[in-house]
């Protein structure tokens, strides 16, 4: 059996929260999230036009979730986020958003992303950290798929898609992926006992007092974020809310918007 809880909290450098995350049980338990670009306007309905066309693909497939195709989903999304933006008199630009989308099906967890973001996989007492960024800072956005010339910008900058892996005791490796490359992960439940995905708020903790002013790596967070003394209804908007109380008391603040997404693995008795 899968529990699932959201959060969501905007970052302290923030007028707005252009981040977004939702979750649901029909066709199957599902959480999605998506992080608006600060740089472009508007950004705070697109990731919600995202996640919500993103849920609606779900039950359009509910039938056949084995065999969702990740650029198939990708680009039915886009387009039709593009038909909804130009209804509504808005900028295509504020499409331009990192999308994540995570279903169970029978004994796994599924997971599309299609930006940069978070996996935090907690096994027993350790947490592997999978984080996906992109050169220069610019994630590769569904958005670009509706603009032909800003693809072509964007295919110019000759971008890569960085994924790196981190275990406690063994250190870190890194892949180096084309930035269209799909990012496209699996995870069963008997391998995990807690799954987070997250945006990239996640990387945003800094510590600033008259002492130390330094980022905080989130595998110095995540235990606090990952434990959970029960997990009846929203444990982990519960578990964040003081988590982060904590964090303030000492000093430590996140300044972008952050999102996270929380599957448990129940185990059986």
């Amino acid at each position: 059996m899968i529990a699932t809880d959201i959060f969501l909290k905007q970052g302290s450098s923030h007028a707005i929260c252009e981040d977004y995350i939702i979750q649901g049980t029909a066709p199957t338990p599902y959480i999605i999230l998506s992080d608006g670009c600060s740089s472009s306007h508007g950004t705070e309905m697109g990731a919600r036009i995202l996640c919500h066309l993103a849920k609606q693909y779900l039950r359009y497939r509910a039938d056949d979730l084995y065999s969702i195709d990740y650029n198939k989903m990708g680009h039915w999304i886009i387009h039709n986020a593009e038909m909804i933006v130009r209804q509504l008199g808005l900028k295509v630009n504020c499409l331009d958003a990192t999308l994540i989308i995570a279903y169970h099906i029978d004994n796994s967890i599924h997971i599309k992303m299609y930006g940069d973001g978070v996996l935090a996989i907690k096994r027993g007492e350790t947490i592997d950290l999978v984080q996906v960024d992109f050169s220069n800072n610019a994630p590769y956005y569904l958005s670009y798929l509706i603009d032909d010339h800003r693809n072509k910008l964007y295919h110019d900058m000759k971008n890569d898609a960085i994924v790196t892996c981190y275990t406690p005791g063994e250190g870190s490796s890194t892949l180096m992926y084309a930035y269209d490359n799909p990012l496209d992960f699996a995870f069963y439940e008997k391998d995990f006992d807690v799954l987070f995905i997250a945006s990239d708020g996640l990387s945003s903790f800094i510590i600033k007092n008259p002492n130390e002013h330094r980022p905080v790596e989130s595998n110095e967070i995540l235990p606090d974020f990952m434990t959970f003394k029960n997990i009846k209804g929203e444990f982990l908007k519960r578990r964040m809310n003081k988590a982060i109380k904590g964090l303030y008391k000492t000093g430590i603040d996140h300044f972008d918007d952050l999102s996270i997404g929380s599957f448990i693995s129940v185990k059986e008795e």
